[in-house]
């Protein structure tokens, strides 16, 4: 690969506080750095984990305890057998279009529940099935529930045994709730290095430890509802383009905005720029696109063609896989980071930076 942009990746992680880079072409790391001086170790990977967790559920399905994504949710959970809630698919769960009620801000409802897994079953639908989209922490947290009524294993167990232990990871945590419940929404924590080899995997499967079927089925868009998201896993476009007009600015009207947030939005009008400038653009003027009213249509996106797959989590990190250049990179910051909490620290360019590489 070529040295000079591979190097100017490196500077710009050192720049953006990251902990771990990783970057492997082909099977092969080409880029291995620890960077924040505290030695190589896992690392909470955040909502990366929900990537993590669909190569265990493709695990399950390779083995026969799943038939498929489209299995019923209340063929593990009877109590599911009544109503919408018969409708909801494994699919669902992890296209994040169960209509399940969800609380954005899992501080609220999940981290203080004692059980992740009873807090989703109990939870009223907002939506019907595969009718909308909404990211839902607590569809992901069910799915482990329904690995351990499929498998016989708490997830973690199963990943243990079928997954990371063939793969030879021996240094790893994944938390659970009071309840024994492995989290599926964040919580697992590894090192940077074997999260690139599970990114591999995701490209070749490891020699039939996951059927080619799954790894392709979850690695492409996976409902209507969303064309970006496939089974836990986003797609990486070619390229993604951003604007800010009249449309954008109706919409935060309509869902609610408050006339300050409106005017601010006004002020970083834009048409079909990179991310950077975007973000440059509501830094400018303060701007907290995270507090706007969740139905709010701000930002207009147009994206090339899918060239790979992703996932990305609070804080920072990042799994990107690039399909046609065969090239996987990882970047982790750790919660211990003095400069964590950085703006600069998000390294929100990271996935750009990569399909620069990728086509140097």
């Amino acid at each position: 690969m070529p040295t000079a942009q591979l190097d100017a990746l490196v500077d710009e992680a050192r720049a953006t506080n990251t902990s771990a880079l990783i970057v492997m072409r082909d099977g092969e790391v080409v880029v291995d750095e620890v960077i924040d001086g505290r030695g190589d170790r896992p690392i909470e990977t955040m909502s990366v984990t929900k990537a993590v967790l669909s190569l265990v559920v493709g695990r399950a399905v390779t083995l026969g305890h799943l038939p498929g994504a489209d299995v019923p949710v209340c063929e593990f959970f009877p109590e599911w057998q009544q109503g919408r809630k018969r409708d909801v698919t494994l699919r669902h769960l992890m296209t994040h279009t169960s209509g399940l009620q969800n609380e954005l801000h899992t501080g609220k409802e999940i981290y203080p529940s004692s059980d992740f897994v009873q807090l989703a079953l109990c939870a009223e639908l907002d939506h019907d099935p595969g009718t909308y989209f909404a990211y839902n922490n607590k569809a992901a947290n069910l799915i482990c529930g329904l690995l351990e009524r499929a498998t016989g294993q708490r997830a973690d167990d199963f990943a243990r045994a079928e997954l990371f232990g063939p793969l030879g990871m021996e240094e790893w945590e994944w938390v659970r709730d009071p309840a024994g419940n492995p989290h599926g929404l964040a919580g697992l924590r590894l090192h940077a290095r074997d999260l690139a080899r599970l990114g591999h995997l995701a490209l070749d499967g490891a020699g039939g430890l996951i059927s080619r079927r799954w790894l392709e089925e979850s690695t492409r868009p996976a409902t209507p509802a969303e064309p970006s998201i496939g089974l836990l896993w986003w797609m990486l476009p070619a390229w993604t383009r951003y604007s800010i007009g009249e449309a954008q600015i109706a919409s935060l009207r309509r869902a609610g905005g408050t006339p300050q947030q409106v005017a601010a939005l006004e002020r970083c009008r834009c048409q079909g720029v990179e991310r950077d400038r975007v973000l440059h653009l509501i830094g400018q003027v303060g701007l907290r696109p995270q507090e706007f009213p969740r139905d709010a249509e701000w930002l207009g996106t147009e994206q090339g063609p899918h060239v790979g797959f992703r996932h990305d989590g609070y804080r920072g990190q990042n799994l990107v896989v690039h399909r046609e250049a065969r090239l996987v990179a990882v970047r982790l910051i750790a919660w211990d980071h003095p400069q964590v909490d950085a703006p600069e620290s998000a390294f929100s360019a990271f996935p750009d930076r990569i399909l620069a590489l990728a086509s140097a």
